[in-house]
């Protein structure tokens, strides 16, 4: 998995594909997709609760995963801005289904302490990248190998030694909050055109759609 992460991240440091914006156009394509990820998550969350509920959980994981997977490979593997903006469409709203039947366990002000937290804490991770992108650009190994140890002992915890997962959720907020950073700083040494720009807002996006998830696990409070 790290191999093949690494393979398209070098192919996108070599991809010249498109014509180059200057770095401000750049950036802002990268936030703009990032809100129009978040925008179709809350959309859905919000207003097609009912309908996605209604839904077999099962079915919901199915079209999460092979959504989520497909649509990331479209994103990643395309040069062109208009098919990556449609995979990443496609990845935010199979990503929704899935984050829909999550919040409603959760209290509405739980949700939104989460949300604001989140993005606060993007923001802060974002600076802090711009502030110190030689740190942040060794990061890549030591925060796979910390995910991949939480994923392990968060399924032996839940299926052998029912630990409470208190202390993973706040490693892999922790992990991610470092990715993001990871992430940001990758996107500014790419190419500056259209397709880097929305296929490193589909990275970034996945570290902010984790983090809130560890977020609202270690702060929010369930529905009764």
């Amino acid at each position: 998995m790290e191999d093949f992460t690494k393979e398209y991240k070098l192919e996108r440091m070599n991809s010249y594909a498109g014509t180059k914006v200057t770095e401000r156009s750049y950036n802002m394509t990268i936030g703009l997709t990032l809100l129009w990820g978040v925008l179709i998550n809350v959309v859905m969350s919000v207003f097609f609760t009912y309908q996605i509920l209604s839904l077999n959980y099962l079915l919901v994981l199915a079209l999460y995963f092979v959504g989520t997977i497909g649509c990331s490979i479209l994103v990643h593997k395309s040069d062109n801005p208009a098919v990556s903006f449609a995979g990443f469409t496609g990845m935010a709203v199979s990503m929704g289904l899935l984050l829909t039947f999550y919040v409603t366990a959760f209290t509405a002000h739980s949700v939104s302490y989460a949300f604001i937290a989140t993005a606060l804490v993007t923001v802060i991770m974002v600076i802090l990248s711009m502030l110190y992108p030689a740190f942040f650009q060794n990061l890549g190994r030591t925060l796979f190998i910390s995910l991949l140890a939480c994923i392990i002992i968060q399924v032996a915890g839940m299926f052998l030694l029912g630990l409470p997962m208190t202390l993973i959720d706040y490693a892999v907020a922790l992990i991610f909050c470092g990715y993001i950073g990871l992430d940001w700083c990758r996107a500014q040494r790419y190419p500056k055109t259209l397709d880097n720009a929305i296929d490193s807002a589909a990275d970034i996006y996945l570290d902010v759609v984790n983090l809130f998830i560890r977020i609202l696990a270690i702060t929010g409070k369930r529905r009764k």
